[in-house]
């Protein structure tokens, strides 16, 4: 029962990423994708300690709304900015957390993960910001 649980988990989650992707419920794309969960393979980690996975669940469902807002201050607001940020990683050690990392940061809207930096600590961003209201744009 013990590796039956993660199993069960870890192939809903699989499946239910498969169906985001593909946008299709019917019966022939779950059996395809339930194949696809089941072939992949299974990264062999250390126990999650509890309150990192909590925390980074929390961050990522907090994501949802602000990737909405910064969704409309890209239409409404003036001509983006470029800009590239780091910012400090949850865990390096689990799958999951960084997963959760990086979903959490390219779920908004034109903000990529471009790799690590500092020896792992840090994720180094590219992002695109509405520009200042004054803008200093010619007409």
């Amino acid at each position: 029962m013990r590796r039956l649980l993660p199993l069960l988990l870890t192939t809903g989650f699989r499946l239910a990423v498969w169906c985001l992707l593909t946008a299709d419920l019917s019966r022939l794309n779950l059996l395809i994708g339930l194949v696809v969960a089941l072939l992949l393979p299974r990264a062999h980690s250390r126990p999650l300690p509890l309150r990192a996975l909590l925390r980074a669940l929390g961050r990522s469902l907090l994501a949802v709304p602000q990737a909405y807002l910064e969704a409309l201050r890209l239409i409404f607001g003036r001509e983006p900015v470029e800009q590239e940020t780091s910012e400090v990683t949850t865990d390096g050690t689990s799958p999951l957390l960084v997963f959760l990392d990086v979903f959490r940061i390219t779920l908004t809207p034109f903000t990529i993960v471009l790799g690590l930096e500092d020896g792992g600590r840090r994720y180094r961003i590219h992002a695109l910001t509405p520009g200042p209201r004054g803008g200093g744009q010619t007409p």
